[in-house]
């Protein structure tokens, strides 16, 4: 049994409401930058999408998280042809950024460039579960669940991404944007967040933990 329409569109307010809240308190955000600070966030992060996994075991299915077990066609392409378009989308971006200004990445990026190993690899499980979980996952449910469309799920789910960096800077945003444009597409066709959650982790674990800080600028505010 799926979560009711009132719940999912509930879900879908909160989902995009938490980035959109932390675009007005931007300034307060990167005022605290440092470890600690971090930490904290990604144990929220974590709550946050414990929460959503609370009401989904209690009122809904594990679908509604796009927690569904694929084909092994689905899953094996998705995750060789998946991770290829969506590494190999964020790579020629950042190429193409190298030879006309320069590649930006967040000041919390340059934080956890600071961090070892395993802190790195910490951060980059938790973006790829979380993120996924309520934009790829959730998300992309709800929509299908309120009578939505694949196009509108995957903009739904592309946005909340996006949002989810716009309190970093516009040039951070604009940066993922094809990217998260690719990890939509994914989404939709596989439905499942076993191909996502994949992709995602392996693309952010190797950018996080072979990442030097002098590769990269700050954005403005934006």
């Amino acid at each position: 049994m799926s979560l009711p329409a009132p719940l999912l569109a509930l879900g879908l307010v909160v989902a995009l409401g938490l980035p959109v809240r932390n675009v007005y308190r931007r300034r307060e955000l990167r005022s605290k930058l440092d470890w600690p600070w971090l930490r904290r966030s990604l144990l929220r992060n974590w709550a946050i999408v414990s929460g959503f996994a609370l009401l989904v075991g209690v009122a809904g299915a594990p679908e509604d998280l796009g927690l569904r077990v694929p084909s092994v066609g689905v899953l094996v392409d998705g995750l060789l042809f998946g991770f290829i378009a969506f590494a190999g989308t964020m790579v020629l971006v950042g190429l193409l950024l190298r030879f006309s200004g320069g590649l930006t990445t967040s000041a919390s990026s340059l934080v956890v460039f600071e961090q070892p190993l395993s802190s790195r690899l910490f951060v980059a499980a938790t973006a790829s579960v979380t993120e996924s979980t309520l934009f790829y996952g959730f998300a992309i449910e709800a929509v299908y669940g309120l009578g939505g469309g694949p196009w509108l799920a995957g903009g739904v789910a592309a946005t909340g991404t996006l949002l989810s960096r716009s309190w970093r800077g516009t040039d951070l945003v604009l940066q993922w944007l094809p990217g998260a444009v690719v990890l939509a597409g994914v989404a939709v066709w596989s439905r499942t967040l076993l191909v996502v959650v994949p992709i995602y982790f392996a693309y952010n674990g190797l950018v996080l933990a072979s990442g030097d800080a002098d590769d990269y600028a700050v954005p403005g505010d934006g």
